[in-house]
């Protein structure tokens, strides 16, 4: 169990360290980068894994890639569009994940005003190579 939380941590101080260095780069208009730590879950069929921290990084053309940290560490690409008038407000389209078959799905995102604040993610989809159902729901603190 020690491991499980040292990997969790270490799996944290990196995704900061990247963060932190990407932090300068987000803001000459190539993408919008936020980061979360707080609660959630993510289902795999009848398998839970608790969520502790999200790094979402939206691209301007359209692309979105998507770290969830868990017991292990989920990377999802995604595409996005504005829902509604609303800046804060996303629809997600995800199109797969690091492994080749991938994840399917939809879902949404708000960001808060600054990185990080009030950052809310819902995801639902697929996995193509099992076809079980997956679940995502995460909220910043």
């Amino acid at each position: 169990m020690k491991l499980k939380h040292m990997i969790a941590a270490g799996s944290v101080v990196v995704l900061s360290i990247l963060v932190a260095s990407g932090a300068a780069t987000a803001q000459d208009g190539h993408y919008r980068l936020a980061h979360a730590n707080g609660n959630g879950t993510i289902k795999v069929g009848s398998e839970q894994l608790k969520v502790t921290s999200v790094v979402i990084k939206l691209l301007d053309d359209q692309k979105a890639e998507i770290t969830l940290v868990s017991d292990i560490t989920f990377f999802l690409s995604a595409t996005w569009s504005h829902n509604g008038e609303s800046q804060q407000d996303f629809d997600l389209q995800v199109t797969g994940g690091a492994s080749p078959g991938g994840i399917e799905g939809t879902g949404k995102l708000t960001l808060g005003k600054d990185a990080g604040s009030d950052l809310k993610l819902i995801l639902k989809g697929k996995s193509r190579t099992t076809k079980k159902p997956i679940e995502i729901y995460f909220v910043g603190k």
